[in-house]
């Protein structure tokens, strides 16, 4: 097999001297490689965790301790006051018509049986 003016081989490395600094380079950058490519990887797996449902709800919940601090209780009956009730306030309403309808039919009943007597 014939070589190319340029090429070189091990064996001329070797006979050159065995440059063992090149060596201990090689190594220490394919170690520096590997280190930077797993902290890519660690840092796309991050973001990925935080696009996640569980991700999003953590950090969801962290913003809103920001916003209210020690105060959950109060914050969360201010919410409840504020924009639960006004929408469950026509369905309340509907179901305590209904129930003075049944209630109002049970009396009626209740009467017409002491009547009976």
């Amino acid at each position: 097999m014939a070589q190319n003016e340029g090429e070189s081989t091990w064996t001329q490395w070797e006979d050159e001297g065995g440059n063992k600094n090149m060596a201990a380079g090689a190594i220490l950058a394919s170690a520096v490689a590997a280190g930077v490519i797993a902290y890519l990887l660690r840092r796309a797996r991050q973001e990925e965790e935080d696009r996640t449902p569980a991700g999003l709800a953590g950090r969801a919940l962290g913003r809103t301790r920001d916003v209210v601090g020690d105060e959950r209780v109060e914050a969360g009956r201010d919410f409840l006051i504020k924009k639960v009730v006004p929408e469950f306030k026509p369905a309340l309403l509907a179901i305590l018509d209904e129930l003075e309808d049944v209630i109002d039919q049970a009396f009626r009943r209740a009467e017409k049986a002491i009547k009976n007597l």
